[in-house]
């Protein structure tokens, strides 16, 4: 599998490389609304918008979605090894935080004049669209770590800790093709802008 990855993010760079020279062939037969990476303003343009390029929600996205991920799993919240019923109690309990957790935001969003619709009233777009994958990932944390601690699958802070650490470790292959896509996706809105 990391070969394969290798791979793909080889291709990627490549691609980035080529989109490069198309640019610049583009730009020399003069056609109209193509600009160059390798002028100047191009340049000028990379090194100054790479921090920008990258700064997105669906960056923030992919890290709460690999923490949530990390505390699902070293919680051990949907493969039970034991059906005692310590963990019976723990998974219960989980499910109503759970369900009291979806009922706050059911209320957030569905009571007259509430918090998280936008300033007309509708919910896409507003506040709660914007925030429907953090929400997601928070409540799934919050639910993971409950049924963690009450399982004793988590016994300290530092299990909690190292269940985040975990999530975020595995999500580095995703982290680099992100940055990959997200530089090949800018440099062509850049070029045909």
């Amino acid at each position: 599998m990391k070969r394969l990855f290798g791979r793909f993010l080889l291709l990627l760079l490549l691609s980035e490389l080529l989109l490069v020279l198309l640019s610049w062939l583009l730009s020399a037969t003069q056609t109209e609304g193509v600009r160059t990476l390798l002028s100047s303003e191009g340049i000028r343009w990379f090194i100054g918008q790479f921090t920008q390029m990258l700064l997105k929600p669906q960056l923030i996205w992919l890290l709460l979605i690999a923490m949530a991920g990390g505390c699902v799993w070293h919680s051990c919240l949907f493969r039970p090894s034991q059906a005692s019923f310590h963990r019976k109690f723990a998974l219960r309990l989980s499910a109503v935080i759970f369900a009291l957790q979806i009922l706050v935001v059911v209320l957030l969003v569905s009571t007259p004049q509430a918090v998280l619709l936008s300033a007309t009233g509708s919910l896409w777009p507003s506040p709660f669209s914007r925030a429907l994958v953090p929400l997601a990932a928070l409540i799934t944390i919050n639910t993971s770590v409950c049924y963690g601690l009450l399982s004793r699958t988590f016994t300290s802070v530092t299990d909690i800790y190292e269940s985040i650490r975990y999530g975020l470790s595995q999500s580095l292959p995703f982290l680099v093709l992100y940055f990959f896509l997200v530089i090949i996706y800018e440099s062509l809105c850049y070029i045909f802008a």
